[in-house]
């Protein structure tokens, strides 16, 4: 979602979703799918972690040797998964909590003005 691109759910995911998760999941199109759930909010702020964090550590970490292979390139990942330490995934979840307060207190409007 990068690239302003749609996710791409496919029936498989969801179905694990639905197996793990239950109605505790959010995501686009999943209450369709499923009949549980929450739809993800139409141009909400970034929350996820995953979005604000991860992909920008391990870029650079994985791309920065250029793999050429699916066996380099999953190589590369796993390195740069093990490269996270257990102080900077606490460090993410604080800073989780404290965007999650802002979209409280800003009573779900956006907030990309605040640098955090």
């Amino acid at each position: 979602m990068q690239d302003g691109a749609r996710p791409h759910p496919t029936e498989k995911v969801f179905r694990f979703f639905d197996e793990y998760f239950g109605n505790k999941v959010i995501a686009l199109d999943y209450p369709k799918f499923t009949g549980t759930g929450m739809d993800w909010p139409p141009y909400s702020p970034d929350l996820t972690p995953c979005d604000y964090f991860l992909w920008d550590a391990l870029n650079d970490t994985v791309y920065g040797n250029h793999p050429s292979t699916l066996d380099e390139l999953e190589s590369a990942i796993c390195v740069a998964r093990n490269s996270i330490s257990v102080e900077i995934l606490k460090d993410v979840m604080s800073n989780f909590n404290l965007r999650l307060r802002h979209l409280v207190f800003s009573n779900g409007e956006h907030f990309e003005n605040i640098v955090f």
